[in-house]
Parts: structure tokens; C-alpha cells; sequence
């Protein structure tokens, strides 16, 4: 089971070194910027192309029974735009799922993601990301990965 973390914060931090341990576990090379102020958390890769990688998490649960991830970053809230990180990593602390989201395919960027790793069979639209670390490994554009995956 997972901790409870009261202050949010502390939570994603913990969120990023489970995303450490599962990215590092499949192979791949994680590098983590210096300092708090760079508008991601990891770079992966090894060798072109380098993917900088958000990662947020999750322990809320709304009334339309989806899990939900604030999208934004600062106080008050700015939306993420395209230029700011390649791949959102969700994780969905209570199911031990993660999303793997490329910014490419979130458009236009909302203020919250909802998922429903909950649900069997759930067509959500971040579906086809659930556990898509493959997209942080292939070669390739991140066009023909989004395309690839959707097939």
C-alpha cells in the first residue's frame, strides 16, 4: 500500500522515484536536472532523441468515478504547453498504473486529466497510454509513436 502524504509536494516527490525505479527497471537511461526550476523532472534516453519527462500524480476520485491529475503548474494555476516537456508521466498512486502521455497528443491542454485504470475495458481517451513506456524507448518521432500506438 501506498503512503499518504499530506503535503502534495512531498507526494511528488515520491511519485518521481517511483517513475526512477520503473523507467530504470525497463532499461532506461534517467537524468534529473539540477534544482527545482526546469518545467520537467527527467530527461530520458541515452542517445537521440532525449525525452524530458513530467510527472505528476494522483489520489483523487470524483463523482464521475475518474481519477483526476491537476495539469498545470504555479500559484494560480498556468496551463503546460507543448514546449515545456515531451511525455507526461501519470501515475495513479492507489492502482499503481502510469500513463504515459506524449504533450503531442494533449491538445489543447487542459487544466485536469481524468483516467479510469479502475474500469475494465475503459475507452477513456488516455487509454492507449496506460503503461506506454515503449514510447520513451523506440526510436522515432514522437508523431509516428502517438500513430503507432493508436493502430
Amino acid at each position: 500500500m501506498a503512503p499518504y502524504f499530506r503535503q502534495p509536494k512531498r507526494r511528488g516527490e515520491w511519485a518521481e522515484l517511483k517513475f526512477l525505479l520503473r523507467a530504470t527497471e525497463a532499461g532506461m537511461t534517467v537524468s534529473k536536472p539540477y534544482g527545482d526550476s526546469a518545467r520537467f523532472d527527467f530527461v530520458v534516453g541515452q542517445d537521440r532523441p532525449l525525452h524530458r519527462v513530467q510527472v505528476r500524480s494522483t489520489r483523487i476520485f470524483t463523482n464521475s468515478r475518474a481519477w483526476v491529475c491537476r495539469f498545470t503548474r504555479s500559484n494560480p494555476p498556468v496551463r503546460y504547453s507543448s514546449r515545456d516537456f515531451d511525455f507526461l508521466a501519470l501515475y495513479v498512486v492507489p492502482h499503481d498504473v502510469w500513463y504515459v502521455i506524449p504533450m503531442s497528443a494533449i491538445k489543447p491542454a487542459p487544466l485536469y486529466i481524468c483516467v479510469y485504470p479502475h474500469i475494465s475495458r475503459s475507452r477513456g481517451r488516455w487509454e492507449q497510454y496506460r503503461e506506454a513506456w515503449c514510447l520513451l524507448t523506440r526510436p522515432g518521432s514522437r508523431e509516428s509513436k502517438t500513430k503507432e500506438l493508436s493502430s
